[in-house]
């Protein structure tokens, strides 16, 4: 058969067209009530919808600007970022919907649904009373249920929910237990959100749980957050419960600083990989907010396999979300201080193979005045290996203030606006490199550093900053066993110097 030529190049042309408009790239801001100063909006989810995608918003309407509390919104738009279009709204009077992130999801019938709370006061403490609730929608997002869950008299939170494999639900938040505790608060519901059980955790402090998965053992993997009142420190952990609730394991991640927050993301072979903002101790001034990005691979019974520090060091380092590829690369997208003379926030996301090299870094960000943030908190991978993301702006020279901001990269990562400054990849026996295993011990630990060329020392500090243990390292050294017995129960923190400096230090969970 013979084919005109005119016939293929045509053909040729919209194929290239098509291949072309797949991998369009954008970093666009959207103000659902035009310049509106007060009516500020943020994106908490995004979620692909054919040639399109769906975002969760929350922000002040037009409705509620005057009475100061935030409606619920889902929205649509292409997949060039255009067309943006409300598709639902939710904005009773007198109360305030929570943007806690990650709550939209895909369900197994091609429907979605959203978790989220409904505050409408707050305790003398300013713990949110809040009611619990579902949301179920069809496939064209037509609302099906809204099911609010059984009102407690001590105040919760919930934050994150997933699907499970019996197509119920699995939720994850925090519960009040006193002034200067909170529980991790896990909720198990079924497909209709009727709720089949409920438990907390006590994890000590003020703990919150922030992001749960269902584990192949059909059991379940949270990730939280504890801060200390009385040290003014903050660690990030993860925990494991079996599949009615019960604590399994955990494990705290950081220094004794205030450490970032963190995400974690199940492998297709079943580990866990763990990303946090890690606070060194190797700066002079505001120490806690100084870090790295840490991230560490575990095996399902919560072994560590790997262990690794990345980036210069940053302000505020903040990972929001874990994606792992289909040929087992990771990326992880985070938020930090752009630099010391700016000081604005911008967006990282770093992309590494399975064993923890890195591939590249890039930092996006929309505007760059002094205190603006740009900070993405979802995103989702397209099938041609560009992602797209969403989240917000707060900008001083925008009106509104804060608008809702969607971008999407080429299958490098690049976008308009950003900035490509590549990725420095801190292997052991570099600044900020120590490591203790077993950790957490009992009696007995083994701390490794890198070859010291100079006499050096190890000291370990407990929560209130005192030497607990001192003894001095042999040039030549790199590992010292150490005998932990007479510590008591707790956070410790391990400081490994050489001649004076600094070469790293890390915590240790003494059981």
């Amino acid at each position: 058969m013979k084919i005109n030529k005119h016939v293929l190049t045509l053909l040729f042309s919209i194929l290239l067209l098509s291949a072309f408009s797949q991998n369009t790239s954008f970093s666009k801001v959207i103000s659902p009530y035009g310049n509106i100063h007060s009516a500020s909006f943020s994106a908490t989810s995004i979620i692909k919808q054919n040639n399109n995608y769906l975002l969760s918003l929350t922000g002040f309407d037009t409705a509620n600007i005057s009475t100061n509390v935030k409606s619920l919104y889902f929205a649509k738009v292409d997949s060039n970022g255009e067309n943006f279009e409300i598709i639902n709204k939710y904005n009773p009077l007198d109360t305030n919907y929570n943007d806690y992130f990650g709550n939209f999801i895909k369900t197994h019938n091609s429907g979605y649904c959203y978790l989220g709370d409904i505050t409408w006061t707050y305790d003398t403490n300013w713990f949110p009373q809040s009611t619990h609730f579902i949301m179920l929608f069809d496939s064209s997002m037509n609302n099906t249920l809204i099911k609010h869950l059984p009102i407690d008299t001590i105040p919760e939170i919930i934050r994150n929910i997933k699907e499970t494999h019996d197509h119920g639900f699995i939720i994850v938040g925090q519960r009040y237990a006193n002034d200067y505790q909170d529980n991790v608060l896990i909720i198990k519901t079924d497909s209709l959100g009727n709720q089949l059980w409920k438990t907390n955790i006590a994890t000590g402090d003020l703990s919150a749980g922030e992001q749960i998965e269902e584990t192949s053992d059909k059991g379940f993997l949270i990730r939280g957050y504890r801060f200390s009142i009385a040290q003014h420190y903050a660690w990030p952990f993860i925990l494991k419960i079996d599949s009615v609730g019960n604590f399994l394991w955990d494990h705290f991640f950081g220094s004794v600083g205030i450490n970032g927050d963190a995400s974690f993301a199940i492998t297709y072979e079943g580990d866990y990989i763990v990303a946090y903002g890690y606070a060194t101790y190797t700066y002079t001034n505001n120490s806690d907010w100084l870090g790295r990005i840490n991230i560490i691979k575990y095996s399902p019974d919560g072994t560590e396999i790997w262990n690794r520090m990345y980036d210069t060091l940053r302000w505020d380092n903040n990972v929001k979300k874990i994606q792992i590829l289909p040929n087992n690369d990771f990326i992880v997208m985070g938020s930090s201080v752009a630099g010391l003379d700016t000081n604005f926030y911008a967006t990282l996301i770093f992309k590494f193979n399975a064993n923890g090299d890195s591939l590249w870094r890039r930092i996006y960000y929309y505007t760059t005045n002094f205190t603006d943030e740009n900070i993405l908190v979802d995103n989702i991978l397209n099938s041609d290996g560009s992602i797209t993301a969403c989240g917000s702006v707060d900008g001083n020279a925008l009106s509104p203030y804060q608008q809702v901001w969607i971008l999407k990269t080429d299958s490098n990562g690049y976008a308009p606006d950003m900035n490509s400054l590549g990725i420095n990849d801190i292997s052991k026996g570099n600044m900020g490199e120590v490591r203790v295993y077993p950790n957490p011990a009992t009696n007995q630990t083994t701390i490794d550093y890198s070859q010291l060329k100079e006499e050096g020392t190890i000291h370990i500090y407990n929560m209130l900053g005192q030497i607990v243990y001192k003894d001095k390292l042999a040039i030549g050294s790199s590992q010292t066993k150490l005998s932990i017995q007479h510590l008591k129960a707790g956070l410790y923190k391990v400081i490994v110097r050489e001649k004076g400096i600094i070469k790293g230090e890390v915590s240790l969970v003494k059981e």
